[in-house]
């Protein structure tokens, strides 16, 4: 490729149906994910009736599962180029099996006790598999369609918008619609959204083949095969990728905890079902407000000084939770508690989605190995682990503080929700503080991107 033609691909914009159709892979991700945490466990012991041990159990071990073929997944990645492209075929490849999946998963069927935990076993274990592997080609895909600083920043706010849609879909219409779609019947309710949102993440997906292009994929010398201590030691010995990464992992470790528990908290400790509509109305536009004030705070202060300031109250806010009794002024200090954290929340949510692309460049520029789809990867699978974990730990804690479906709450059991409601999360949120070690500045990261953009234009030449 001519040096012209390198600087022409390198200053064009992506175009406005290109980032919407790349965004929205992230809101449909978001969209089974946030159903994961929010429902399932509900599903499974309420609904499908499920033994909560054995849910915690299957959680846990579907992610340890997650754990072995999720960066292997990366690193294949990595190292193969399809006839259709690098990234594209894999939209395709594991988005149909995803929506497919996310359906059985929440479909009932009439089995015994041991069909049961087979049919639940197979589904939820494929299910988990492909929306962690996922994150590898999605990730990957936006430093192969532009360099331009300007469109990444720019499609990052159209991500967070489109995964901001997606847990407001589930937050405020995922119940009703759940009870209008089965008439009263929950399970019914939920194979039909299940099934007719994995419809419009099929079309979306062929859609994000069909659009989407790989401008800045340099095919590798066959010779030139990374081994995977090298490919290791790219994501180990990078100080920015491991804080990226357990931040991540906390961040979700400890929100999933508190969202999987919340529909029984509302359910036994408030008597109302209907708060989760209500709490996802009413975090709707404080979360958009603080999105939309992220970039002029992070600019005065700066990502890290952003992200731990974030940390800390979510910290003091979810402590707080402990103290609220189950009276009306009870739940009205509750719902001023979230208000308070889902804008500091919004604030914080365009940082974090700095901190992995900022650890992919570092690691590219320090090692010269690109290993974008195995962070990706990594990223992917702390996120869907940590649910998993949440999960394991909610469906084990019910057991434990003596939770009976479907029955009056004894006080103890009350005050075990209370505790898994906020003490509990908070004392886990307290590790995100470890974002206060980031010490890779925006001046450095400009620095780094324009040497690899360089670098890059050097290896097309020769090609």
């Amino acid at each position: 490729m001519k040096s012209k033609e390198i600087l022409q691909d390198e200053n064009r914009k992506l175009t406005f149906l290109e980032k919407c159709v790349s965004a929205s892979g992230g809101m449909t991700g978001t969209f089974f994910f946030q159903m994961i945490q929010m429902y399932l466990l509900f599903f499974y012991t309420d609904i499908f009736k499920v033994s909560p041990l054995y849910v915690a159990g299957l959680f846990l071990v579907v992610r340890i599962i997650d754990a072995f073929v999720t960066p292997l997944f990366g690193i294949l990645v990595d190292r193969v180029t399809t006839p259709w492209g690098k990234y594209r075929p894999w939209f395709l490849i594991i988005g149909i099996p995803t929506a497919v999946f996310g359906f059985l998963t929440f479909t009932t069927v009439d089995l015994s006790s041991t069909g049961k935990i087979v049919y639940v076993t197979i589904t939820y274990l494929v299910f988990s598999v492909c929306m962690a592997i996922a994150q590898a080609p999605g990730a990957a895909m936006t430093p192969a369609m532009t360099k331009r600083l300007d469109d990444r920043i720019s499609l990052g706010t159209f991500n967070y918008i489109f995964v901001m849609i997606g847990a407001m879909f589930v937050s405020i219409g995922a119940l009703p619609l759940i009870n209008a779609l089965g008439s009263g019947n929950q399970a019914k309710g939920f194979s039909m959204l299940m099934g007719s949102v994995g419809i419009v993440a099929i079309l979306l997906n062929f859609a994000q083949f069909a659009i989407l292009k790989e401008r800045f994929v340099i095919p590798r010398d066959k010779d030139a095969k990374y081994s995977l201590k090298q490919i290791a030691d790219s994501v180990l010995k990078n100080k920015t990728a491991i804080i990226g990464l357990v931040f991540i992992f906390i961040l979700n470790l400890s929100n999933g905890l508190k969202s999987a528990i919340m529909i029984h908290y509302f359910k036994y400790f408030f008597h109302n079902e209907g708060l989760m509509v209500t709490m996802g109305i009413v975090g709707l536009i404080p979360t958009m407000l603080g999105v939309m004030l992220s970039g002029v705070i992070t600019k005065k202060i700066g990502v890290r000084n952003n992200l731990v300031v974030g940390s800390l109250i979510s910290i003091v806010t979810t402590v707080l939770v402990l103290f609220i009794p189950s009276t009306p002024n009870g739940m009205t200090v509750f719902i001023a508690l979230s208000v308070i954290g889902a804008l500091f929340g919004g604030i914080t949510m365009p940082a974090q989605g700095t901190l992995m692309p900022a650890a992919m460049d570092y690691a590219e520029w320090k090692t010269g190995i690109n290993s974008n789809a195995f962070m990706g990867s990594l990223q992917g699978f702390m996120q869907t682990f940590a649910t998993a974990i949440s999960g394991a730990i909610a469906a084990g804690a019910l057991s434990i503080i003596g939770y009976v479906p479907n029955a009056e709450q004894s006080s103890t059991t009350l005050f075990g929700l209370k505790v898994l409601m906020s003490i509990l999360p908070a004392v886990i949120y307290a590790f995100t503080l470890i974002v206060w070690k980031f010490d890779l500045t925006e001046e450095k990261q400009h620095q780094i991107a324009h040497e690899l953009a360089e670098r890059r234009k050097a290896a097309q030449v020769q090609a």
